[in-house]
């Protein structure tokens, strides 16, 4: 079986070429000028080089994809409205995800009622898993954990304002307390979301949780603000893996597609 993922982050993309039971892996830079024309241009090659055809292939981004359609992202704004048609490959089938709903298929499991898998680095997102199935809403657009709106004493503003990695940067926050500060805004809306779905599992990744002062804030406001008895059935983990996570996670949903 041969099949190409791609999980294309606002700073870089990892290619993961899998065949005939090994895995290649390629990285290239990307930004905010990165665009479809670039994305084609590199798969090109890898056909080329890899001799890739009628293979699967998937692709995850950061921001808001439905029907396999990026429909708007922050951090990538030269893919806004990438299509499976956009994309010229010699691939016979080919997914679109967004890389959050694609990294919590390679760590959910069908024992637990509910998992949850938060993220916060280039932003904030969560994704929603029950019974090792994801569940991503009416319209596939569940999740979307930092566009919350939170209160504080200098007005209104969105989770992902207060606590995502660009935000962190840009407001230069650099000791121990305003990083515990801006890791508690996190916690305080995982806290949201552990009332609301009652998890059994709790992965939380992204950069910031390297970040030891984000950590424990986001663990502290979460054990502070839910509610204990869903929080006592909670157990909460970091993510270790997480540079093929969302690779990992697209070769399944191509593997439930049967390439």
């Amino acid at each position: 079986m041969q099949t190409i993922t791609v999980d294309i982050g606002g700073t870089t993309a990892l290619f993961e070429m899998h065949i005939n039971g090994r895995v290649e892996q390629y990285k290239i830079a990307t930004g905010e000028g990165f665009n479809i024309e670039r994305l084609n241009k590199h798969l090109t090659e890898l056909e080329s080089d890899y001799g890739f055809s009628e293979y699967g292939l998937a692709v995850a981004l950061p921001g808001l994809v439905q029907n396999n359609r990026l429909l708007s992202s922050k951090s990538l704004p030269g893919l806004n409205g990438l299509s499976q048609l956009d994309i010229h490959s010699r691939a016979k089938n080919i997914l679109i995800a967004n890389d959050i709903d694609a990294g919590i298929q390679a760590i959910c499991e069908p024992k637990h009622q509910c998992e949850l898998l938060i993220m916060s680095g280039s932003g904030i997102g969560m994704s929603i898993a029950m019974k090792g199935k994801p569940f991503s809403g009416a319209s596939g657009l569940a999740g979307e954990l930092g566009h919350c709106r939170v209160m504080t004493e200098s007005g209104e503003f969105s989770l992902e304002q207060l606590a995502y990695g660009g935000s962190v940067r840009g407001r230069g926050l650099k000791s121990s307390k305003d990083l515990f500060r801006a890791g508690s805004y996190l916690g305080m809306g995982i806290a949201w979301s552990v009332n609301l779905f009652n998890p059994n599992r709790i992965w939380l990744a992204g950069v910031m949780m390297n970040n030891d002062d984000y950590y424990k804030g986001c663990i502290s406001a979460l054990n502070d603000m839910a509610l204990p008895a869903p929080m006592s059935q909670a157990k909460v983990s970091r993510v270790h893996d997480l540079e093929t996570l969302v690779c990992r996670g697209l070769k399944e949903m191509l593997t439930q597609t049967g390439d």
